[in-house]
């Protein structure tokens, strides 16, 4: 009966577990680009500059407690506890939205233990990054040849990409080319943190290209050269 309710999910922990329910979720416009209006001495209008990135977001549920099944206090307690035990982003999903997730970090700006248990119903923040991503995005694609793989989504994607293979490579991607050299048995690239690494081992210094792979809208070519036995791809699929 419970998972039928209106839940989040933030750092792996249902809210429903933790005896909250929403029951509101705000609605906003999505990610505002990021630019800068200059005015120019002289010149109707101002110039618009285009600082190739979009804004984070802000994402409120209004919430209440399961009355009756825990004592309210309590529950706010322990909330506020895991919602502010650590810092950084983390998976956010929610029931109204479960094919999507956000990479969100928790903002504290109500007063959890004192509006739940006097009011019966609080505000959760959260400061999101601007794309929200799909679920499937996060299964692994594996290559063992040349193939094509279909972006879903509107909005170029920054995978993760792991070669299995030995000595210099290049990985061809929509006839853009990354090059590897002295690869042992694998290397691995974020193009989200724009990093190679291996484990724990940073390898940027056997990446010779100074930008990194993107997955475009539609249908993407992949393809490669050198001793390599698959590719293994994890596209992370996003959307505004």
């Amino acid at each position: 009966m419970l998972e039928k309710l209106p839940y989040f999910q933030f750092a792996g922990v249902i809210s429903l577990n933790e005896q909250l329910i929403i029951q509101t979720k705000n609605t906003f416009a999505g990610a505002a680009r990021d630019l800068t209006f200059a005015s120019v001495p002289g010149r109707s209008g101002d110039l618009i500059i285009d600082n190739k990135r979009y804004k984070n977001v802000t994402i409120k549920y209004t919430v209440a407690a399961l009355e009756g099944l825990h004592d309210i206090r309590e529950i706010a307690h322990r909330v506020k506890g895991w919602l502010s035990s650590e810092v950084g982003y983390f998976e956010l999903t929610d029931s109204y939205d479960p094919d999507y997730y956000r990479l969100a970090a928790y903002a504290d700006a109500y007063n959890l233990e004192q509006e739940l248990p006097c009011l019966g119903k609080s505000t959760i923040q959260f400061n999101c990054k601007p794309f929200k991503y799909r679920i499937d995005g996060k299964r692994p694609v594996v290559l063992e040849a040349a193939e094509k793989i279909r972006n879903p989504e509107f909005f170029s994607s920054k995978p993760y990409i792991k070669i299995t293979g030995s000595g210099n490579i290049t990985l061809t991607v929509n006839n853009k080319d990354f090059i590897f050299q002295g690869v042992e048995d694998y290397i691995e690239i974020d193009s989200e943190i724009m990093n190679a690494y291996k484990g724990n081992v940073l390898q940027n210094n056997k990446m010779f290209t100074p930008t990194f792979p993107e997955l475009a809208k539609g249908d993407n070519v992949i393809s490669w050269t050198g001793s390599v036995t698959a590719v293994e791809i994890v596209p992370r699929w996003c959307c505004l």
